[in-house]
């Protein structure tokens, strides 16, 4: 019975730390919240679609 309750415990305490880190990297941008932002090809300033601010951004 009590293990019962710490794997739930378990599971939904790591659901809650996935979402709050999902959130977290969502409010830095789409390049900063990124693992591979620093060898990313479209990070690059002059790529068109850079997080920086390319043609990609100009449009609304």
């Amino acid at each position: 019975m009590i293990i019962n309750i710490l794997i739930i415990a378990a599971v939904f305490g790591y659901s809650g730390w996935m979402i709050y880190r999902h959130v977290q990297k969502g409010k830095q941008g789409a390049c900063a919240g990124c693992d591979k932002g620093k060898t990313c090809a479209a990070a690059s300033l002059d790529s068109p679609f850079s997080c920086g601010g390319g043609a990609a951004n100009n449009k609304l």
